[in-house]
Formats: structure tokens, C-alpha cells, sequence
């Protein structure tokens, strides 16, 4: 089970960018929206930013099994099934969904 976003999984350029959101068409939409709009405006910061912004998404995309695990949690915890399931509090403390402590065998 993939836990973490590889952040080396995706280039950081515009094309590599482009290519690791086709896997969620509206992020791709969105990052396109932003590049015409800086590229509009021949605005190389505003262009930097914008991939500093998708950077995350496309390495998320493209980062195996990473997007998978996430949207069957989801669809999961829409369903109310939340056996198993761990979460943490800003100190990275484990809980179910309960709220009662979960024990995590030491693992974050």
C-alpha cells in the first residue's frame, strides 16, 4: 500500500506536469486554465508559480498506486465503513473512528 506521495516521480516542467494530471482530468483543466493565463501575460513567475502549485498534484498522479489508495478510502468512508482505518491528530497521535486511541504499533 502506497502511504506517501514519491515526489520524484514527476518532472517539474510544464510537459511532465501536463502528462502526470491526465490521470484526473478536472486537476489537468485547472493547471491549463492557470499556464494560459500566466502565458497570456509573458509572465515568467506567475508561470513558476503555477507549477510550483500543480508540482504536488502531478507527483501525486503519478506516483503508483498513490491516487488509488486515496480514492478507495474516500469511497470508503462515504459508505461509513471505517473499520481498519487510522486517523491522526496534529501531533500524529492514531485514533479510530470512534475517537478512541488506536494502536498503531508505533507507526505514523
Amino acid at each position: 500500500m502506497v502511504h506517501e506521495v514519491d515526489p520524484n516521480s514527476c518532472e517539474r516542467t510544464p510537459e511532465a506536469v501536463r502528462a502526470a494530471l491526465q490521470r484526473r482530468p478536472d486537476w489537468l483543466r485547472a493547471f491549463e486554465q492557470e499556464w494560459l493565463s500566466a502565458a497570456a501575460d509573458f509572465d515568467r513567475p506567475s508561470l513558476d508559480a503555477v507549477i510550483d502549485k500543480w508540482f504536488p498534484f502531478a507527483c501525486a498522479c503519478a506516483t503508483p498506486g498513490y491516487l488509488d489508495n486515496v480514492e478507495h478510502t474516500v469511497r470508503r468512508m462515504t459508505e461509513d465503513d471505517t473499520e481498519g482505518l487510522v486517523f491522526r491528530d496534529s501531533d500524529g497521535h492514531g485514533y479510530d473512528a470512534d475517537g478512541r486511541p488506536a494502536d498503531t504499533g508505533g507507526h505514523r
